[in-house]
This record gives structure tokens, C-alpha cells and sequence, in this order.
């Protein structure tokens, strides 16, 4: 499901662009201006007329429908065809600056069990952002080329949508009981799935491009690992005091996000902050080997109940 939209149109002296149904919002010494587009939301158009471009940026399911549970292929063409009849340019040769494609699925927990429950290995060399205010219910991971949101798309809908547009979104398959989490990638350079080339508009409605978004969508969750739950010992002998101590950490410290290495690191340094005068630097290495040892012990389940590869691959299979 295509979101949000970034692109730049060029157009010379024969375009007629309409602005009609624009509201001017601000002029820049730069030469661009910024106007409003209002559909059910608002769309951003900048034109620069000395530079004989324009740029169109926002949400299109927004802006179409009021909302983006749910919009496919032949949504986003109405739409943007509707565009195109409004402003007099054609948009479908558009370059793509960025887009997000993203897919909502049904899940048995709370969305924000499922968003703590994922952290990406160093290899992949992603960031992991969050803010306060979202309280766990949206985290993103990012490099340069793109940016992967997972947040609570139930509750998006209880917080910004007013009665009218929940009963529309009911019909569409929403259900008020239920748990919605959507995983989506924001392409910050769209350039990175064509080998460095640019993407057009209409390369996103290509049914081939399509199956390329779909595939990446799913390559880009396999970036991250879900976190696995701790199998207790069911021998005695491993359920000494320091075990159980050890136990109820490792299991605390993965509900908090960290993995078993993280804790290992805090552990350690806990150890090196002791003054050589109460630990000399073998007893340090003893209790660090005696921390090893009993992690060692430690196994994770072998599947992760926080898993989403087989909803995330079965929503794009019914995606349009």
C-alpha cells in the first residue's frame, strides 16, 4: 500500500497549470511557492516557476479517502488522476524525491508488545529512533537510504479520526476490539531499488514494481530480529540462586529490548567499576567467566512469538 508521496514535475512554457483550487500559503525569496491542495486532507504543491518545476508532497490515501487502513493500486490511480484534472500537469512523469510503502496487519497482542520485542544486529547498521510521547507505540530504525516505521495503527485511528470516518474505515475491515500494527518503509532514496536510477510516478503503480516494493518490504523486516522468550531449566541442578537471579534478568532485560550480549556488557562494566582494592583484575576475570558460564546456560525458544515474517508476507500476498 503506497502513503505518503514526494515528487518533482518539471514542465515549460506550454503547461498551463491551474491554480485554481490552490490556497497560497507562503512565498520564498528562493522563487518557490507553497500552496495547499484540500482534499479530505491537505496536500502540499510548491511551484517554482523560473525553475519550471513543482513538487507535490503528502499522503494521497489522506488526501483521497481520509485515512490509509486500506487503499490500493486502483485508489491511488483515481487520485491521482484527479490531481492531474485539478493542477493541468502531468503528474505520472514525475521523479519520486521519496515515498513510504507499508502494509496493516491483525495482531494477537498489543501493537507495542511487538514493537519492543525488535532490534536490529550491528551488520545492519541501523538507528533506532523512538520518542517519549509515543509511550512504545511507534519506533522507527533507519539508515540512509530508507527509514522502517512499526507503530499502532489502531491507534491512530481511535486518536485522529472522528466517528464519520471510523464507520468508514469499520466497512473497510477495521474493527474497534481489535490489534492493528503497521510495518512500513519510508524510501528516502527511492533510487536505492532501481540501482542508483530514478523511479517515476508511474513505476509505482506497475504491477512488476509492485512485486519489487512487496519483496523489499519484506527484505527490509528481515533486517530486524524478533526476540525470543527463555526456556527454564527443568533440572534442578540449573536452577541454583544465581541461576533463577540470572534467569529473571535475561528475561527482564529482553521485555525491555536488550539482548542477552547487552546485558553480558552491563554486567561487565558493573564488575570493572569496582576499585581494584575489593577486586583485583583476576577476580574481576573469575566473575566474568562466572557470568559466561551461567548465560551459556540460558536458552532462548526457538521460534519468537513476536515474529511477524508470516503476517507481513501473507498481507502482501492480498495487497493489490
Amino acid at each position: 500500500m503506497i502513503d505518503y508521496i514526494s515528487t518533482t514535475t518539471s514542465f515549460d512554457g506550454k503547461d498551463n497549470i491551474f491554480l485554481a483550487h490552490l490556497q497560497e500559503d507562503a512565498a520564498y525569496k528562493s522563487g518557490w511557492m507553497k500552496y495547499t491542495l484540500q482534499g479530505c486532507e491537505r496536500l502540499a504543491v510548491w511551484l517554482n516557476h523560473s525553475l519550471q518545476l513543482m513538487r507535490l508532497e503528502g499522503s494521497i490515501s489522506y488526501y483521497w479517502q481520509g485515512n490509509n487502513f486500506s487503499f490500493d493500486r486502483r485508489q491511488f490511480v483515481e487520485a491521482i488522476n484527479h490531481i492531474k484534472g485539478l493542477l493541468h500537469i502531468d503528474l505520472w512523469k514525475a521523479t519520486i524525491n521519496a515515498f513510504e510503502y507499508g502494509v496493516i496487519i491483525q495482531v494477537q497482542m498489543k501493537p507495542k508488545e511487538y514493537i519492543k520485542h525488535h532490534y536490529s544486529e550491528p551488520k545492519e547498521k541501523l538507528d533506532l529512533n523512538e520518542k517519549p510521547k509515543d509511550k512504545g507505540n511507534f519506533r522507527w530504525w533507519s539508515d540512509k537510504n530508507v527509514k522502517l516505521k512499526m507503530y499502532d495503527a489502531g491507534r491512530n485511528i481511535e486518536m485522529k479520526q472522528g466517528n464519520h470516518r471510523k464507520d468508514i474505515i469499520r466497512q473497510a475491515g477495521w474493527e474497534d476490539a481489535g490489534e492493528y500494527l503497521k510495518w512500513e518503509a519510508h524510501y528516502i532514496k527511492p533510487e536505492s531499488l532501481n540501482k542508483g536510477k530514478g523511479l517515476q510516478l508511474y513505476q509505482l503503480v506497475n504491477p512488476d514494481w509492485d512485486s519489487t516494493f512487496k519483496e523489499d518490504l519484506y527484505l527490509q523486516y528481515k533486517r530486524l530480529i524478533p526476540m525470543k522468550g527463555i526456556i527454564t531449566p527443568q533440572d534442578k541442578k540449573d536452577l541454583t540462586t544465581a541461576d533463577i537471579l540470572l534467569l529473571t534478568m535475561v528475561e527482564e532485560s529482553i521485555n525491555e529490548g536488550r539482548t542477552k550480549e547487552e546485558l553480558k556488557k552491563i554486567l561487565y562494566a558493573k564488575i570493572n567499576a569496582i576499585p581494584e582494592d575489593v577486586l583485583t583484575k583476576s577476580d574481576k576475570d573469575f566473575r566474568k567467566a562466572q557470568i559466561r558460564k551461567l548465560l551459556s546456560n540460558i536458552r532462548e525458544s526457538p521460534e519468537s512469538m513476536y515474529d511477524l515474517s508470516d503476517k507481513i508476507q501473507n498481507a502482501l500476498e492480498v495487497e493489490k
